[in-house]
């Protein structure tokens, strides 16, 4: 049975919820995923909230199930030289590093489009690239400040207390 992303490449430079999230529905649908981690360290939350030791964390498990995993050190020439390969032959890159952390690691837009002119590139980031914040890093409990859900919770004579995070 074919399904409608059979023959896709996609390069995961994600980690924690929201890139894992968005490239693990492109893996339901067939998409064959890469997701690619830091030597020795991998997701953060591979290790987090895991109830058995040297087993991958339930949160990680649920986040990136249906994915190949490499660790790739892309602060060396190797690595580097692996990376451009791995873009040559992708058709889909998705990064939620912090903000301009990929064009440090030396592959900014115009380069990726140099060495992969098809590739869909996407970045996941708390705010615009007009936003005064944009340089700020996001996680769920900026994001409800920011965008004033937090204001909807706590008790009418104290601040906020921000709604907790809700998994998968």
């Amino acid at each position: 049975m074919s399904t409608p992303l059979q023959g896709i490449k996609v390069l995961d430079f994600t980690g924690v919820q929201s890139g894992p999230s968005c490239t693990q529905m492109l893996a339901w649908f067939g998409a064959d995923v890469i997701k690619i981690e830091r030597p020795g360290v991998g997701d953060v939350t591979r290790h987090q909230l895991r109830d058995i030791p040297d087993i991958d964390a339930l949160y990680f498990t649920m986040l990136n199930s249906n994915k190949r995993s490499i660790e790739l050190n892309t602060k060396t020439a190797e690595g580097k030289e692996v990376m451009e390969k791995l873009i040559r032959e992708a058709d889909i890159l998705v990064e939620n590093f912090h903000p301009g952390a990929i064009d440090h690691m030396g592959f900014t837009w115009e380069h990726i489009q140099e060495i992969n002119p098809r590739l869909i590139f996407g970045s996941i980031k708390g705010f615009d690239e007009c936003s005064p914040y944009v340089n700020v890093k996001a996680y769920e409990n900026v994001a409800q400040a920011a965008g004033g859900a937090a204001s909807t919770t706590g008790f009418w004579d104290g601040p906020a207390a921000g709604k907790r995070c809700s998994v998968g």
